[in-house]
């Protein structure tokens, strides 16, 4: 009796605990790629080396777990759709909008994935509207464009189309989380399916890499930066790792909730790493989108 306390616990800390860790490293993502191509290298190679390495970890995990990793038509058209739009696609554009634009704006583009999920699940009449989510909505999009005005967050007003064109990173993730939930194969493995997905999208970044003439040979004068490279991969492994972990402690709702700490880590790490200076208007814009969040979750029916 006396064990089964300090036992219970802990199991009830743990899942707060991962969740916290795993926004730490999701909201270190524009740190670490706003370093890498700010130090020559390009989105493309950086998410290539990024999910290739994390690739290789996962199934490193696999092998100990004794996993295949599913290579059916139905698994194989998972792998590649969230791995080139879920992750080349937004990953890309992250890196690509973090070179120009600051830490802490890229880090609260996060927040609105959940928005852009609940309208596409509108638009493919997955979910029916509802109106406390679609008050959310509207919430979220004045957030949007606080987040956008050129003399407020913005480090300058002739960044404005970088920081619209930024919006398909919270676009591609959105899309991703319709597509995991509606094309995931049956009875799949989580980890399984994280492995391949990274391996398609290293493969998709490859394909870019080499007609852009880009690719970043690592074995090259190996260097500061290639160890951030890797420390990228093994970031994002661990991060997948903890992801589903999470979920099967305690749920993918209780998850839905890393975004704010993501975007409030994120913003840290700017400010920490980089120095940047927080505007009372990105702020602003961080508390009108997590209100709209809220709402858009509130909103939300619970499953039976």
């Amino acid at each position: 009796m006396n064990d089964s306390a300090p036992a219970g616990g802990a199991v009830k800390w743990l899942p707060l605990l991962l969740l916290i860790v795993l926004g730490a490293i999701w909201g270190g993502n524009p740190s670490f790629s706003k370093s890498l191509v700010t130090s020559g290298i390009s989105p493309a190679a950086v998410v290539f080396w990024q999910t290739l390495g994390a690739g290789v970890l996962l199934s490193i995990v696999c092998i100990v777990r004794r996993t295949p990793i599913r290579l059916s038509r139905r698994a194989i058209i998972y792998y590649l759709v969230i791995g080139v739009i879920g992750i080349d696609l937004a990953y890309i554009m992250l890196v690509f909008s973090v070179r120009h634009l600051t830490v802490g704006y890229v880090s609260v583009l996060v927040l609105f994935s959940p928005l852009l999920t609940y309208v596409f699940a509108i638009l493919l009449r997955i979910e029916r509207i509802n109106l406390l989510r679609g008050l959310g909505i509207l919430v979220g999009f004045a957030g949007a464009a606080v987040l956008v005005v050129p003399d407020g967050s913005l480090p300058s007003p002739d960044l404005l189309g970088v920081a619209l064109l930024a919006f398909i990173v919270p676009a591609g993730y959105a899309t991703a989380n319709i597509f995991a939930e509606w094309g995931r194969p049956a009875d799949a493995d989580n980890v399984a399916l994280a492995a391949g997905t990274m391996f398609a999208a290293a493969a998709g970044a490859l394909i870019v890499t080499l007609i852009a003439g880009n690719f970043h040979p690592v074995w090259v004068d190996f260097a500061h930066r290639e160890v951030i490279l890797f420390g990228f991969s093994l970031a994002t492994a661990i991060a997948f790792l903890i992801f589903y972990l999470i979920v099967a402690l305690a749920g993918a709702v209780y998850l839905g909730q890393v975004g704010y700490i993501v975007t409030l880590a994120g913003v840290g790490w700017g400010v920490l790493f980089f120095g940047e200076t927080v505007s009372v208007w990105l702020w602003v814009a961080i508390a009108i989108v997590g209100v709209g969040v809220g709402m858009v979750n509130l909103g939300k029916k619970k499953p039976a």
